[in-house]
């Protein structure tokens, strides 16, 4: 084989531009171009640091300040469509990672933890898609072409973690997709930090519809608790229903909660029936179904007693570090197809992953 074409391609490396020769060998059975067959360098492509570092900030702010900062530190520019283009590619690799991760959890070597908190909460986000025909109650003009609209819609992404009862570290997972699918992750990683068949699981969410039940299925001994504020929620829509003026609605909503806190729950329902009987109201009769639903889920002091926390703030309150932070920033709205990867790299970030991800790419690359 000869070298048949050897022409100059400018590559990035972390310290700028760099030229090279990329020949072309051949003839022969198999023609060749070592710098991409061999060592994955081709013309405008980018090395691992770079895709590293552009990631890096891609992920925590927006592109178009991911590249100001790309090229305050390194001191050479990057377009915007290459930092979009660089962190969703290694977004997507890293959704695989953290899928096989999560695959080959049963096979962690953790120690037993004795008990296990989960918690599982939901946030939208704004995605956008060119002409989806589909109801909705917001469209935005594309900005590079006037006559065209983008269709707004708000998803819901799912975000859960495991930790250990007495600890405070935890592991996230979260996608946009229904509750069996990321309930099935959160199985794995409660088992990935040391859930076993000996282990007490304390599972703490508000009251979607199907997501205790599904909580439920896939861990079957778990000691679910109904979010406290949640229920506080459901009895002030339901004292603004029933006409009771706002001055005492709280003594009509606390001294209830007070009584439902104490184990009184079944007196309670009784009484609310009484209610319903003596004053209909579907908002109320909506009420007695959830706590019917809920009734072995609303023992509050007795669960505070056992350190058990009793709302899913630690959840809400990671839903603003962890998703929102980078995919809902003022203004950002995300194709669909975007949302998930994203959102791993964001986990990958949470969870402590980081360097593994990267310490393994870097082995398959000088493996190959």
């Amino acid at each position: 084989m000869t070298i048949h074409k050897n022409p100059t391609i400018e590559y990035n490396v972390i310290f700028g531009t760099i030229e090279l020769k990329s020949p072309y060998l051949w003839p022969g059975t198999n023609p060749s171009k070592p710098l991409i067959d061999e060592m994955d360098i081709a013309h405008q492509g980018r090395s691992v640091t770079v895709k590293r570092a552009l990631s890096d900030f891609g992920i925590d702010e927006s592109f178009s300040i991911a590249r100001r900062k790309f090229k305050e530190h390194y001191n050479f520019g990057i377009g915007i469509s290459t930092v979009d283009r660089t962190t969703k590619e290694i977004a997507l690799e890293a959704s695989t990672y953290i899928e096989n991760k999560l695959s080959n959890a049963s096979l962690a070597s953790a120690s037993c933890k004795e008990k296990i908190l989960i918690e599982l909460d939901g946030c939208e986000i704004r995605t956008a898609l060119m002409g989806e025909i589909e109801n909705s109650d917001e469209r935005t003009p594309v900005y590079s072409n006037p006559k065209k609209e983008k269709v707004i819609k708000w998803r819901d992404v799912r975000l859960g973690f495991a930790r250990p009862l007495e600890e405070k570290e935890k592991v996230f997972v979260g996608k946009m997709d229904c509750y069996p699918k990321v309930i099935n992750q959160l199985h794995s990683v409660a088992e990935l930090i040391g859930m076993t068949s000996e282990s007490e699981v304390i599972g703490v969410a508000d009251g979607g519809i199907g997501l205790s039940e599904e909580l439920k299925r896939q861990f079957p001994d778990m000691q679910f608790i109904s979010d406290k504020s949640h229920l506080r929620d459901h009895f002030y829509e339901t004292a603004k229903k029933m006409g009771i003026c706002k001055e005492e609605q709280r003594k009509w909503v606390e001294s209830r909660i007070k009584k439902i806190s104490n184990g009184l729950v079944n007196r309670i329902i009784e009484e609310l029936v009484i209610e319903n009987d003596r004053k209909p109201c579907t908002r109320l009769k909506r009420l007695i179904g959830y706590l019917n639903r809920f009734n072995d889920a609303l023992y509050y002091g007795n669960f505070k007693e056992k350190g058990y926390p009793v709302g899913s703030g630690e959840i809400e309150s990671a839903h603003k570090s962890v998703p929102q932070k980078r995919l809902k920033i003022p203004g950002a709205s995300w194709h669909p197809k975007s949302i998930n990867p994203m959102l791993a790299l964001r986990i990958l970030r949470a969870d402590d992953w980081w360097e593994d991800f990267w310490d393994e790419k870097t082995e398959q690359l000088l493996a190959a």
